[in-house]
């Protein structure tokens, strides 16, 4: 089997109160709301562009019908960024009664390290706080981007709880 099973130390943070990022407005960067309904394959390819290399894998293993309907739902809010008309990322927000949380927000790997990041994840707060929770929240573990957890207590969230669990990850040549 191409996957083995990890313990995977997950950190919970939330957002509390709107701070304002001083953004300068970039005109080639675009924040992009996809229309319902989605496909899983269109969803898919956003999912594991951004996440192939960081064991996002929930997703690829679950039942088509669950997924579409997920990623269909009314309180789901699917965003891509593009970067002068290149595809750079996405976010997946959902709307709870009193918050919104940031299920997954990343970077497609040629936009990584060119400091694109906190740039469009302020983007995504803002949008988030457009929906007027009480609060903000995501979830990282050890195995996304080693600057996730830095990059989100950078722009004001703050942990609250950990846990380990049990992740998929793909083997690496050397395993078999």
């Amino acid at each position: 089997m191409p996957y083995k099973t990890v313990d995977s130390k997950i950190t919970f943070l939330k957002l509390e109160q709107r701070i304002d990022y001083c953004l300068i407005e970039n005109k080639h960067i675009k924040l992009i709301k996809q229309d319902t309904p989605i496909t899983a394959e269109s969803y898919l390819k956003l999912y594991t562009t951004v996440g192939e290399n960081y064991n996002w894998l929930d997703r690829l293993f679950m039942d088509k019908s669950i997924l579409i309907d997920k990623i269909n739902s009314p309180r789901t809010q699917i965003f891509t960024f593009s970067i002068h008309e290149e595809f750079a990322g996405y976010c997946e927000l959902i709307l709870e009664e009193k918050y919104v949380e940031i299920l997954y927000f990343g970077l497609a790997q040629q936009f990584i390290g060119k400091g694109f990041g906190k740039y469009l994840l302020s983007k995504t707060i803002e949008k988030a706080w457009s929906f007027n929770p009480q609060w903000i929240q995501l979830n990282t573990c050890d195995l996304d981007h080693p600057n996730a957890l830095g990059t989100y207590k950078s722009l004001g969230f703050v942990a609250y709880k950990t846990m380990t669990e049990k992740k998929k990850v793909k083997r690496t040549e050397s395993e078999g």
